[in-house]
């Protein structure tokens, strides 16, 4: 364990649970995996990961870092707004729901946080920027060279690629920047579309681990539209036109016509933040 914490799901404020002034040790109790399942004969079915409630000692060296914590942790209970559990760059969201001091003294006191952790699995992102094409595209145009030469270049290939997840399928979030008009995204079998105008200085976001999943579109501004129902959903998961379409393992081909720029981040998952 290198670095521990916890950022509220109201503002981000980031509350430090194993640095200089909160250790929290090996953090044992977030560690373990559990799996939700239903035992039949000789078999085992609806197997999944649930939230799950765990316990976290925490010894706070100066008692304002245990009144951030407090305060950050029963504004979020309060509002509804779960905040997220940060180990070493993997995260996933999480509610501290109380606290028992077992030692107090006049510097320091330790305690017994129960943590709740929501998702069922430990997340970690990585992203893809795809620029814009600045030329035009078509069969037989060329980029035209400032000085007369026996050539010209081609116009660049509009298919990319990138390495995703070693092993299971990836959620996949977009930022996706205007100006852009229905804007339309392959990757691998699967199109990733929204009739929508994204404007000049806006972009879209299409986010699969909002809770509701969520399709937002941010103008100049900085106001918001509700943009879900401009969303391709085809006929769901593996139609080959649905919008929060996890991605597979390995390479994957993306292709779009490369009039707009976006960012791609897949999510690895895990079931416990990684030992190595």
């Amino acid at each position: 364990m290198h670095r521990l914490s916890y950022v509220s799901g109201t503002g981000g404020v980031e509350a430090c649970l194993d640095c200089r002034s909160a250790l929290a040790g090996t953090a044992a109790g977030i560690r373990g995996r559990e799996w939700d399942y239903t035992i039949g004969y000789m078999s085992l079915s609806g197997a999944a990961r649930a939230a799950r409630e765990c316990s976290l000692s925490v010894a706070f060296m100066r008692l304002a870092s245990a009144d951030e914590l407090r305060r950050l942790a029963d504004r979020d209970m309060s509002e509804g707004t779960p905040g997220r559990l940060e180990v070493d760059g993997w995260s996933q969201r999480a509610y501290v729901t109380k606290a028992e001091p077992s030692s107090i003294s006049r510097s320091h006191v330790t305690m017994s946080l129960t943590v709740v952790l929501l998702d069922g699995v430990w997340r970690k992102g990585h992203t893809v920027s795809f620029e814009p094409f600045t030329a035009p595209t078509g069969d037989g145009e060329f980029l035209d060279l400032p000085h007369d030469l026996p050539y010209d270049l081609g116009v660049p290939s509009r298919q990319r690629y990138f390495d995703g997840p070693e092993w299971g399928d990836a959620p996949l979030k977009f930022i996706i920047y205007g100006p852009a008009v229905n804007p339309a995204i392959r990757i691998g079998g699967n199109w990733y579309k929204a009739e929508v105008t994204v404007p000049e200085g806006g972009y879209l976001v299409v986010d699969p681990l909002a809770v509701p999943r969520s399709v937002t579109l941010v103008n100049m501004d900085g106001s918001t539209l509700d943009a879900f129902s401009k969303a391709s959903r085809g006929d769901g998961l593996g139609s080959g036109e649905y919008i929060f379409q996890p991605v597979s393992p390995g390479s994957n081909e993306v292709d779009w016509n490369g009039s707009f720029g976006f960012d791609l981040t897949w999510y690895e998952e895990e079931g416990e933040p990684p030992w190595s």
